[in-house]
């Protein structure tokens, strides 16, 4: 019997499919293969690598509570012995001391890796705290720039008044512009990103086109006047890499030279042009450490920089790597692109991050970020929920109610003497309303001493020296000025516009508080019987007596008084001033016009007010 070999099948399969089995079994080998094999290790630059990472978290609109929360993470992190920080920004902006203060704590941090990861938005404020660190990474999709400063106004059309917002005057652009041109010019010379760029960041009006170093490969962004003077030749234009803004206008024009729309004739076509003449070249300074402006446009800040009264504020020790082009520099430079057309603050998306020379890469999660550093551990560290209450009770809203307390609280205390209800919701609304602020460096000694002194006032006049003098008007002077002051940060000056603008906003919020509660006390006056509360301390209206037999200081509202100027009675109690007497058989709450009255002591009625019934000792010249 022959050996049978079996049955050869190749034959009869088809030849496309013998070819799909064979691509199969090579990709099935090399997916084994990868499995077994190791991945090729991720190199990390040793100024970047870290064992140990925090992160901390810039989330929503930058204020002072920010400011503090970032600190303290800060001073965690360099506690905890950890190697790198990354700023997680995810913001559209804030305020500019509070953006600053956050500024300056990175860079003075002993913790000097310092990353900023803009996921997924970082405006204003936020482009600005992202430029203080040592490096910019990015999510995609990302947008980072616009820190143009802006004011709060009040726009009207026709009869129409609505809130928005205006550029810079003349006298704010000097005020507000030079310490965030010097702070982001600071942070560009210690990170190396590109002078010019940073400040197209914070200003518009700055047209700015892109050079390459032949050699070095090093790219520059120039202005018009440095693109003459190296190539000898009007700087091209077309489609900037960053998109133009439609109805942009350069730097310096105001509100109050911008034509109303409606005004608009058909003849705002023919308005004269503006020149076509280049501009005149700004000789850039010798000295390394003096800012150098990337806008002819910036002449007016520029000055401010070399005003002895601001020297402290504005000087920069760190020096440019930025060169002075000359004509001879046409063969080592070549041009690149057309950046931006000035027309606004530039918003760069995530690729044009990377293109620019700010962002490293793009990072999408936690994972991927700790690959990037070469970290063997990472940790988050998100504002706390005390910093979030602090927020809470420090907004407008919150502030304007505890206002509201407050008031009726007092006059609470002033109707039920003795009590000490209103007195102790007064003190503990008072201390929520200061406590907060004080933690962020809105309130300072000064307000707190304000508030004491006038309450300790408005007491003297209340208790001491009744009827509304002296003491009575500096006491609500003094009051209304710390409460008032507590909404400004500490060190704001009234010349600038930022704390106008809050000083505005704490009047308006102390206006609304004080008519709310207004309204409140009138509704109590007029309902006190049918409170169930109040009606245990005052008057019927209809008899006049509590159940206990009590009278009240509310019985004076009545048309027929029950008490008349001259009764006289005994203290039932000491009276400090607050307290009870006794005054034609019926208990009375009265007040001491004159310090303190021992129980058992003769009283006189000496006058019978609005909402308190005031005695003395009876004596020799009052009897």
């Amino acid at each position: 019997m022959p050996y049978n070999r079996g049955v050869n099948i190749l034959p009869i399969i088809p030849n496309w499919l013998r070819s799909t089995m064979l691509i199969a079994i090579v990709l099935l080998a090399s997916i084994s293969l990868a499995q077994i094999s190791p991945p090729p290790p991720v190199s990390v630059p040793a100024s970047r690598q870290a064992d140990r990472v925090a992160i901390i978290t810039i989330e929503g609109p930058i204020d002072g509570i920010t400011a503090m929360s970032v600190r303290r993470r800060i001073a965690e992190a360099e506690a905890g012995g950890y190697n790198a920080i990354v700023f997680e920004i995810n913001s559209p902006g804030g305020g500019v001391g509070a953006v600053l203060d956050i500024t300056n704590t990175i860079k003075s941090s002993s913790i000097t890796n310092t990353i900023a990861w803009v996921n997924t938005d970082a405006y204003s404020g936020g482009a600005i705290i992202a430029l203080a660190c040592h490096e910019i990474v990015s999510s995609s999709p990302a947008a980072m720039g616009d820190a143009f400063p802006v004011i709060m106004t009040t726009v009207t059309q026709g009869n129409k008044t609505r809130g928005g917002l205006r550029g810079l005057t003349a006298d704010e652009r000097t005020k507000i512009l030079p310490p965030l041109l010097a702070d982001v010019t600071d942070s560009a010379r210690r990170n190396g990103y590109d002078e010019y760029l940073v400040q197209a960041i914070v200003i518009d009006g700055i047209e700015l086109w892109q050079i390459q170093d032949n050699t070095t490969g090093q790219r520059f962004a120039i202005n018009e006047s440095e693109y003459r003077t190296i190539f000898g030749e009007d700087a091209p234009r077309g489609m900037p890499l960053i998109a133009q803004v439609t109805g942009g206008r350069p730097t310096g024009v105001t509100d109050e030279s911008i034509p109303d729309p409606e005004s608009e004739t058909e003849d705002s076509d023919e308005q004269a042009a503006p020149s076509s003449s280049p501009p005149t070249p700004t000789p850039a300074p010798t000295d390394t450490t003096s800012f150098r402006p990337a806008s002819d446009t910036l002449d007016d800040v520029v000055r401010e920089f070399s005003d002895s009264e601001r020297e402290l504020e504005l000087t920069l020790e760190t020096h440019t790597a930025r060169p002075i082009f000359t004509a001879d520099d046409k063969d080592r430079y070549s041009p690149i692109a057309y950046i931006t057309d000035g027309s606004a603050p530039i918003v760069m998306r995530e690729q044009q991050l990377i293109d620019l020379g700010f962002s490293s890469g793009l990072i999408a999660d936690d994972p991927a970020l700790m690959a990037f550093m070469g970290a063997t551990s990472m940790d988050r560290a998100d504002e706390s929920w005390s910093e979030g209450l602090v927020r809470f009770m420090t907004s407008m809203t919150v502030r304007g109610f505890l206002i509201a307390i407050f008031l009726i609280a007092m006059f609470v205390e002033l109707i039920t003497p003795g009590t000490g209800i209103g007195g102790t919701i007064a003190v503990l609304t008072l201390i929520a309303m200061i406590a907060p602020p004080a933690m962020i460096g809105l309130a300072g000694w000064w307000e707190i001493i304000a508030i004491i002194a006038g309450l300790i006032l408005l007491a003297i006049e209340a208790f001491v020296l009744p009827g509304f003098g002296v003491f009575g008007i500096l006491g609500l002077i003094s009051l209304f000025a710390g409460i008032l002051w507590s909404f400004i940060p500490a060190g704001s000056s009234l010349s600038s516009p930022g704390t106008q603008q809050d000083l505005l906003g704490a009047l308006v919020t102390i206006m609304l508080g004080s008519f709310s509660a207004g309204v409140v006390i009138w509704l109590i006056s007029r309902n006190l019987e049918r409170l169930p509360i109040f009606d245990k301390f005052i008057l019927s209206a209809v008899s006049g007596v509590t159940e206990s037999g009590t009278q009240s200081v509310f019985s004076a509202m009545s048309h027929d008084h029950i008490l008349r100027v001259g009764e006289t009675g005994t203290a039932t109690t000491d009276l400090r001033p607050a307290g009870q007497a006794d005054i034609n058989d019926k208990l009375v709450d009265v007040v001491a016009e004159f310090g303190y009255i021992e129980a058992g002591t003769p009283i006189r009625v000496t006058s019978v007010e609005a909402m308190r019934i005031v005695v003395d000792r009876v004596n020799q010249e009052n009897a």
